[in-house]
């Protein structure tokens, strides 16, 4: 899912919840003075003139409702979009502070539809690279600990090579 699809989406939500609003508004405006008019003048002027009184109340009544409806409706939006954001981040946040706390490093896993799928991505294969290193110190180690045993001359020179192995795995997180 692209961001650029998802924002296309988000604009095209927005657009029909503003749609729907002024719609319902031209619907309520419409229904109020589509209202017919008697056919003589003293008739007109008197519905016009009991219209007059109600006009100011019913105009302010359905502007507060289009801008309620509205304001719910982007607010829900919104929400859901913050949601597909800062889920993600809330869970990469968790993920680094546990690790903070001396727990094993683990991959971030999104929901479906979630955003950030990109950084997402690259602190999974940062995790990884980051357990392949571990696993080629600690073989480094284990291999010149074998040899150390087998043979107790070379073991100075074998810890020697495992430890400029492990500098120059080490040297990529400076």
């Amino acid at each position: 899912m692209t961001a650029r699809g998802y924002i296309g989406r988000f604009a095209a939500l927005l657009l029909l919840v503003f749609s729907l609003g002024g719609g319902s508004l031209f619907l309520a405006f419409h229904i109020i003075f589509t209202q017919p008019l008697p056919a003589t003048y003293a008739g007109v002027y008197f519905a016009l003139r009991n219209l007059s009184a109600f006009l100011v109340p019913m105009l302010v009544f359905s502007m507060l409702a289009y801008v309620l409806l509205v304001s719910v409706a982007v607010a829900v939006l919104c929400g859901f979009t913050f949601h597909k954001i800062a889920g993600p981040l809330y869970r990469m946040e968790r993920a680094l502070e546990n690790y903070e706390s001396g727990d094993s490093v683990r991959a971030v896993f999104l929901r479906e539809g979630d955003q950030l799928v990109a950084l997402a991505e690259a602190y999974n294969g940062f995790v990884a690279r980051l357990r392949d290193d571990r696993r080629g110190c600690l073989e480094a180690m284990e291999h010149a600990e074998r040899l150390c045993l087998l043979d107790a001359t070379t073991c100075r020179g074998e810890m020697g090579d495992a430890l400029s192995r492990l500098s120059t795995l080490l040297s990529r997180y400076r």
